[in-house]
């Protein structure tokens, strides 16, 4: 009998080290499926849309922000739970594929991920949106045109006292 429980002493804790090493082995490997990483930078204020692609198993849907759950959907039972930390962040459920965030602020930076796409986006906030080679040129014809006035007002004054 003493052999007998030893026995299943020890298959009860072959079972318990395979369910741990199961369990730390599905989270890594939940990352280690991220079929593709995109950066993205957009600036404070702005809205911004990340889109994942159609897969064979969209009936089943999940959106994560920095490893949390903000969206799930599962079709087979019809069910939909959103975890959003704003107002601003919209998923619509008729189109799941689609995260939306209104007047992006500093805090919405991180990684957003999307399953069973497996997309992952870094997305990147900046405080200011740098001048465009269009502001850049006009700001110079700006100064060159009021440099020119200037020389041109200075000559017609040196020459109205030399005479």
């Amino acid at each position: 009998m003493a052999n007998f429980q030893t026995r299943i002493l020890h298959l009860d804790l072959c079972v318990i080290i395979i369910l741990l090493t199961y369990t730390d082995y599905s989270k890594s490997n939940q990352e280690q499926r991220i079929q593709q990483h995109i950066n993205k930078t957009v600036f404070v204020g702005e809205t911004v849309t990340l889109h994942c692609n159609k897969t064979k198993f969209d009936y089943d849907f999940t959106w994560k922000m920095n490893n949390s759950v903000i969206f799930r959907q599962v079709s087979d039972i019809n069910i939909t739970n959103t975890h959003f930390s704003s107002n601003r962040i919209h998923i619509n459920p008729a189109v799941p594929r689609e995260l939306k965030i209104h007047q992006i602020q500093a805090s919405d930076a991180g990684n957003y991920t999307c399953y069973p796409a497996e997309i992952r986006w870094t997305l990147t906030i900046t405080e200011n949106r740098p001048a465009s080679p269009k502001q850049m040129s006009l700001y110079i014809i700006i100064i060159i045109s009021c440099s020119g006035v200037i020389m041109i007002f200075l000559i017609i004054t040196i020459s109205f006292y030399i005479h």
